[in-house]
């Protein structure tokens, strides 16, 4: 391409070759274009399209020689302001070229190529080459550490000071039992400096501060998670099933004694047979009321207790979730605490135990299966804060409806899904921060003649790890807000934040496993040595999938919430209601499905969060939509409800994914409004925007199917993500810094290269 002014394509067909794949729609346009110009004589336009031809493409030599050229009009245009401004230096200022200005970026916007991100990803060449692309925080590592903490940063500090001791170092023993009552010894000590009954009442030893106990259980996830299962089901689940589901008799008879750890217990509730379906265990209490005592039973080998912790080694009593049975009839599941060891750890009569042995993680706590043969306890020993047996031996309740009264205790124990996903997030940090900083320090590979290279600085590593990163700030703020909506909750919010926390729950630790996946390959053979804890992440943080509901269980909780609400929405519309909602869709599709809006690629456009926020708001609203249709049609088709849910459980789990990323979105973005600092709030933002373009860039397919982008914004969108991820990856390692991981917890050593 020898002739001046032909050289105004250079730029076009650097970029559209750039990612070694010039797309049919890409081809279409240029030959359109150039076949269209009068301008060109016939030899210029075979000239130009030998240059797109897809059958035989420009070499590695002939893209670097553009290249270079490239590089000679960004050096002498520092100001340009566009592709066409470069464009028409190469053409040594073509008076032709320069007319052709509405033409040329006529093409530009249809190759999706327009906008200062187009004309940035030429800049790059001049200052921002891969091989000294660098760490250069650019803003207060110390003041995002205080945003992130928040008012909890007096207790996190003190965690983080108490678990960075000597005696808090890595057990290394293969044993399990040296393992185990490692972790039961720190427990201890954990106790001792009352963190165990920190969400207890004042009046029985507690610190009544349940906000504290959340930020304690994300803390101390930077240690060993086999430590912060065994402190949450100790101090969370057998303590707060005491607290929640008891009455003042049982807080005087077991509070103190379990957040001191003088009490060991366990929660029991799932079966072999049943795990998720609470409602279908099978063990019994029944009611004698001549003796004033229940009987607790186990009918049959599927019946009996499993994966309990604490069960196998220390547990001394247990919160028993069973069919309570008076004068034969079935009153429901209710909760009742039984003994299972006396205080020298003897197994007491009637009671089988047995271990459930080496498991894929969390080997330090004792998980263990228990059996009951007709163990008879206390009338005392129901927890009856919402069911009890009167004086006379009958069945009593201030919550008149089994399936609410049911509903309503499983629902003071969603504290648990608000643990766990904080604490699935900071091992989802402590992964992100071991293989970013590892990224940042392995050399690998080089331009010819000089060194090599950050492996952080090749583009698809940073696009394996940094939209991951803009993620985990997404959900911090996401956990964030649930907790925050947690302590604000009032009766009728509950239902509502129950749907929430089942969600954010499996959003959280599903991501978190994909998340150690990815940082685990990132890592590459250093990833697989357990001295740098991957796998013991990985490993641990499985099962968060499944304990406290499985993930695609409570997904579809969430949707059904979705639905009820929907549903809510349209039966209290009257007429005006209805207009004012099909006005609201009309506008949603004249504003946003217009062919303006779906190929605007602008810059300022694709990074505006009123352009995200419509995107992930649209895409909920749609499928929603979509879902509740699909239902009433199957339904009027003459399925019953059960059956119909199952023919759409597919659809259920997009409709509560859509529904959490908007969420999280959301959040993000009231987070990064609220912060003051400048330098904390440009980077914060660019994450932001990454997560954003991210997610939609994963839901391409949909949108494109639905007509909400054309394939010109859904490219243009790609670009972004990989300028973003360039520009954050300089403060990738200050970000993960800003988690202020302590370094004996971290304690991966290629983390301290």
């Amino acid at each position: 391409m020898e002739k001046t002014k032909l050289k105004a394509f250079l730029p076009l067909f650097y970029l559209v070759w750039s990612d070694d794949l010039l797309t049919y729609k890409e081809l279409t346009a240029l030959r359109e274009f150039i076949d269209n110009q009068p301008w060109l004589t016939e030899e210029e336009q075979s000239e130009l399209l030998a240059n797109i031809n897809v059958a035989n493409p420009p070499s590695r030599e002939q893209l670097s020689k553009w290249k270079t050229e490239i590089e000679e009009a960004i050096q002498a245009l520092p100001e340009a302001k566009d592709i066409f401004d470069i464009s028409v230096w190469l053409s040594k200022n073509n008076k032709t070229i320069i007319d052709l200005e509405p033409v040329f970026s006529n093409l530009e916007l249809t190759l999706g190529l327009s906008g200062e991100e187009a004309l940035s990803q030429f800049k790059t060449f001049g200052n921002t080459f891969t091989s000294v692309h660098h760490t250069a925080s650019s803003f207060d590592t110390q003041k995002l550490t205080e945003i992130l903490d928040g008012p909890y940063a007096p207790i996190i500090k003190k965690v983080k000071s108490v678990i960075s001791r000597p005696e808090f170092a890595y057990e290394t023993s293969t044993e399990i039992e040296v393992y185990r009552e490692k972790v039961y010894q720190w427990c201890k000590i954990l106790a001792d400096e009352n963190f165990g009954n920190m969400a207890y009442p004042k009046a029985y030893g507690g610190g009544e501060n349940i906000a504290d106990y959340f930020a304690i259980m994300e803390t101390l996830s930077y240690h060993d998670l086999s430590l912060v299962i065994k402190f949450g089901v100790q101090f969370g689940l057998w303590g707060m099933s005491v607290m929640f589901l008891g009455t003042e008799k049982h807080y005087k008879e077991y509070l103190k004694d379990i957040g001191s750890l003088k009490l060991p217990g366990c929660f029991a509730m799932t079966e072999t047979n049943h795990g998720s379906n609470v409602k279908g265990i099978e063990t019994t209490a029944t009611y004698n009321h001549d003796t004033r005592t229940f009987t607790v039973h186990t009918p049959h080998l599927y019946a009996q207790k499993e994966y309990i912790g604490n069960a196998a080694r220390h547990g001394q009593m247990a919160t028993v979730f069973a069919k309570l049975i008076i004068d034969g009839k079935d009153y429901g599941v209710n909760a009742f605490v039984v003994p299972i060891r006396d205080k020298n750890g003897n197994v007491l009569n009637g009671v089988t135990i047995s271990d459930c042995g080496h498991k894929m993680g969390l080997n330090g706590v004792d998980n263990g299966k228990i059996s009951f043969n007709n163990v008879s306890i206390p009338k005392d020993n129901m927890l009856d804060r919402f069911a009890s047996v009167n004086e006379a031996g009958e069945f009593e309740s201030p919550i008149p409806s089994d399936n609410r009264r049911f509903f309503t205790m499983l629902g003071t124990l969603v504290g648990g899904r608000i643990g766990i996903p904080r604490s699935a997030l900071s091992a989802a940090k402590s992964g992100l921060t071991i293989a970013i900083t590892y990224g940042d320090q392995r050399r690998q590979f080089g331009p010819e003649g000089g060194s090599e290279v950050p492996i952080l600085n090749y583009r698809m590593h940073q696009r394996r790890l940094i939209p991951l990163l803009a993620k985990t700030y997404a959900m911090h703020f996401g956990l964030q807000y649930l907790t925050n909506r947690f302590l604000q909750r009032t009766e009728e919010e509950m239902q509502e934040i129950e749907a929430l926390a089942a969600g954010m729950k499996s959003y959280v630790t599903w991501s978190t496993r994909d998340i150690l996946q990815e940082c685990r390959e990132a890592c590459g053979g250093k990833g697989y040595l357990s001295e740098n804890r991957i796998d013991a992440l990985k490993n641990d943080t499985e099962i968060y999938t499944t304990f406290e509901g499985d993930n695609t269980v409570l997904m579809q909780l969430v949707a059904k919430s979705r639905l009820a609400e929907f549903r809510k929405t349209f039966e209290k519309m009257d007429s005006l209601g209805m207009l004012n909602y099909v006005y609201e869709q009309t506008k949603t599709v004249i504003m946003q499905k217009n062919p303006m809006a779906t190929r605007k690629t602008d810059e300022a456009h694709l990074l505006d969060d009123t352009f995200h926020k419509n995107a992930f708001e649209y895409r909920e609203k749609v499928i929603l939509a979509s879902a509740a249709k699909r239902l009433k049609k199957l339904i009027d088709g003459g399925l019953d409800a059960y059956d119909a849910f199952n023919v759409a459980q597919h659809q259920m789990l997009d409709v509560a994914q859509a529904y959490l990323d908007r969420l999280m979105l959301e959040q993000f973005q009231s987070a990064v409004n609220l912060i003051e600092d400048e330098s904390v709030k440009v980077i914060l933002g660019k994450l932001k925007q990454l997560f954003a373009l991210s997610q939609i860039e994963k839901n391409k397919g949909w949108y494109l199917e639905e007509g909400y982008m054309e394939p010109v914004k859904t490219k243009a969108i790609r670009k972004l993500v990989n300028q973003l991820c360039w520009e954050i990856r300089t403060d990738a390692v200050p970000l993960v810094e800003s988690f202020d991981i302590p370094d004996s917890c971290l304690a991966a050593p290629i983390a301290f290269l």
